[in-house]
């Protein structure tokens, strides 16, 4: 009984800990967040960072995310509703650029241990990055 009791505590502290997680960011630079989540929430809805970038284009965002974080394998600019696909054979890395419209770009990485969404979309105060990694 003491053993079902403790398991019931633990269960139930857990909860509130997840709950009072989704409401917290962390902070990664002055462009970039990501909501605190647990390893369940990853798992079914993948890691999620948000850039916003005031003022800026979706090809100038684009330039200063790569530039800042610098990723590996994302290309240094792009053009606008250019539909790119790039493979890194050595590190068996597959990336996708499609263009919805000239305002929004959808890039999808594919790696060895799961794959990353990055969704740009540019409107009239500038351009947010939506970044969300699933892994397998």
């Amino acid at each position: 009984m003491k053993a079902y009791l403790m398991i019931i505590a633990l269960l139930y502290s857990s909860a509130l800990f997840a709950e009072t997680q989704t409401n917290n960011m962390i902070i990664h630079n002055k462009y970039c967040s990501s909501p605190e989540q647990t390893m369940d929430e990853v798992f079914e809805n993948g890691a999620l960072t948000y850039c916003v970038y005031a003022g800026l284009s979706i090809a100038e965002a684009y330039k200063k995310y790569v530039k800042e974080h610098d990723e590996d394998y994302l290309l240094k600019t792009i053009k606008v509703n250019n539909n790119i696909q790039k493979e890194y054979t050595q590190d068996d890395v597959f990336v996708d650029y499609k263009w919805e419209s000239p305002k929004k770009l959808m890039i999808e990485q594919q790696f060895a241990g799961g794959f990353t969404e990055l969704l740009l979309e540019e409107d009239q105060s500038g351009t947010k990055i939506t970044i969300t990694g699933h892994p397998d």
